[in-house]
């Protein structure tokens, strides 16, 4: 029936009444419009991976409060990365992700227990692996900040553990991937490790001294400098120029496989179309987005 007939056998209301019954579709019933373009576009996902259209979660989908990653915009509200990931993947498998903001210890605390089943820009660590599966979508790697005068004489890892009263900075719980995180370890076992709860925490400690230098990715360096007087004091050391690191979705291996399945195509499909790419470029801009897209391990 279209919106200018009332009801069937009767004549077509006026153009005017047509005009006033379309503006009101529009005024008051645009959700309702919405509702089925969304659940229509995740059965046709679910369709093109032979899916079928049954119950998926709810779960627990947990992001922590880091850079671009997930913040809470002055305006909009809660923000980021992680954020607009989640509200696609969910979109698109047509399972129901409940959204919690924790620390990055306590996510994987509690995936290890069951209570949260999904994160975020997970990066891999042997621990990590026996909690959940990785699914890459895009890559990073951690540099070390240090006051500009230090950096001048430290250009490496083994060049900063040759100075013994030099101490790391990080942020409790982060994996980094395989070089650093090795480094980190060594520099807890010789009492050379300062660690904070958060990476803001993280910046501040920087700035009143107390280590020399602080692990961060790019989309961190903003707000570590911007702790300081001068954003100029801090210089950014790329100490494992070689490696690259997959950021992943991490699923709880106690999730049904199937339900996996569906979030894995769903990410498979946001990238083979763009969808990831125009997220990270939303969020960190045309050079950050180029240099996070993942290009395979």
């Amino acid at each position: 029936m279209g919106v200018g007939l009332s009801q069937r056998g009767r004549r077509p209301a006026s153009t005017t009444q047509n005009t006033l019954d379309a503006n009101r579709l529009t005024r008051h019933h645009r959700h309702m419009i919405r509702a089925p373009i969304q659940a229509l576009l995740a059965g046709l996902t679910l369709a093109s991976t032979g899916g079928a259209a049954q119950a998926c979660g709810p779960y627990t989908a947990a992001v922590y409060a880091y850079a671009r990653f997930y913040y809470e915009d002055p305006q909009l509200g809660p923000a980021g990365i992680d954020k607009d990931m989640f509200d696609e993947l969910a979109l698109r498998s047509g399972c129901e992700l409940r959204m919690v903001v924790e620390s990055r210890v306590r996510i994987w605390d509690q995936m290890r227990r069951g209570v949260v089943q999904l994160t975020l820009s997970a990066l891999a660590s042997p621990e990590r692996r026996e909690i959940a599966e990785l699914v890459p979508y895009a890559q990073g790697r951690y540099q070390v900040l240090m006051r500009r005068e230090l950096a001048g004489r430290i250009n490496s890892i083994a060049a900063f553990e040759a100075m013994p009263g030099l101490r790391l900075l990080d942020v409790r719980g982060y994996a980094h991937g395989p070089t650093i995180d090795a480094w980190v370890l060594r520099m807890r076992s010789q009492g050379r490790l300062v660690e904070a709860g958060d990476f803001k925490t993280a910046a501040r400690m920087m700035r009143a001294g107390r280590a020399d230098g602080l692990l961060a990715l790019p989309s961190g360096w903003g707000i570590a400098m911007a702790a300081f007087d001068n954003p100029d004091e801090l210089v950014a050391v790329d100490v494992a120029p070689n490696e690259r690191n997959a950021v992943s979705l991490a699923m709880a291996h106690t999730m049904p496989e199937a339900d996996r399945l569906r979030l894995r195509r769903a990410l498979q499909a946001m990238l083979a179309d763009g969808s990831v790419h125009a997220i990270l470029r939303r969020h960190l801009g045309d050079k950050g987005a180029r240099t996070a897209m993942y290009t395979g391990e």
